[in-house]
């Protein structure tokens, strides 16, 4: 039986997944992709030698959360690639990979991410010099010849099956988030009991254009955040009022009785039903 780890080198064209997965209102943080992609190769018996993301990585959802910072922080290499608003992805797949296959006689296998049909000569130049190549599409939006060229086709719904060796990522963020705000609350509750001083309210919208810099998930991942908190029923959303005007404003919902026996809030300005899945998708829209 052989044994032997076979090492394989993974290049995403990740100006292209993005943006398809943008439009279905999705992202690969959210779908736990890079930790599931680990496991997979894992189970086949493959090594990653190196993964990297090519990206115009100036996309404002991107540059407003330090995407390419929280990539690294993967272990993802990132290149960006944008020169005066053109992308060259694609390009830049091509040479590296090919410069790796001349140079590295280590990489057994080459996959590349990517829905592009320009990927094609590329794909049956590693196959003439002999390396395996997979070919990893997203979706549908794709020219379904391409997927005769590699040695092997998959799909993201493939790895995406996979039940991943370790927690996501954004499972880790979403209680980081938690203990943000509880401890935040926390701190303005007694301040206001013991002392008198004013609540400060965590305004949901000010919450959030604050915490994607401190956080680096971009702003509707946020939101998917607070809303799954929600349906959790670990904080919950009301209304104050503010120079007349009214906002809305996040709290644990383990706090609710205090804040209402101090006066901080009333039952009523509790908001029944808060529509997360707005926000969501308003801020998909923008970035869209």
């Amino acid at each position: 039986m052989d044994n032997r780890l076979y090492n394989v080198a993974i290049y995403i064209d990740y100006e292209n997944v993005y943006k398809t997965l943008l439009n279905q209102r999705m992202n690969l943080l959210r779908l736990g992709f890079f930790e599931k992609i680990h496991t997979w190769c894992r189970d086949k018996g493959l090594r990653i030698v190196k993964i990297i993301a090519y990206c115009n990585f100036d996309n404002k959802d991107l540059m407003e959360s330090r995407h390419q910072t929280r990539l690294q922080e993967y272990g993802i290499n990132t290149v960006h690639t944008s020169n005066r608003g053109k992308n060259y992805a694609d390009l830049q797949i091509t040479i590296d990979a090919l410069n790796d296959m001349y140079i590295n006689d280590n990489i057994d296998e080459f996959i590349i991410m990517s829905n592009d049909k320009d990927m094609s000569p590329l794909l049956n130049t590693i196959k003439l010099n002999k390396r395996k190549v997979t070919l990893l599409t997203v979706g549908n939006n794709f020219d379904f010849a391409l997927c005769n060229v590699p040695d092997e086709h998959i799909t993201l719904n493939d790895i995406l099956k996979i039940q991943p060796a370790s927690d996501l990522y954004i499972n880790r963020v979403e209680d980081d988030i938690q203990d943000n705000i509880e401890k935040y609350a926390k701190s303005n509750l007694d301040d206001t009991v013991k002392s008198k001083s004013i609540f400060k309210h965590i305004e949901i919208k000010y919450y959030v254009e604050n915490q994607i810099n401190y956080s680096s998930i971009m702003e509707y991942e946020l939101y998917n955040i607070l809303k799954n908190l929600y349906n959790k029923n670990i904080i919950f959303m009301y209304q104050y009022i503010y120079r007349n005007s009214k906002f809305d404003a996040i709290m644990p919902t383990k706090f609710k009785a205090e804040a209402i026996n101090n006066n901080i809030i009333t039952s009523n300005d509790i908001i029944r039903y808060y529509d997360f899945d707005s926000l969501i998708n308003k801020s998909y829209e923008e970035y869209c």
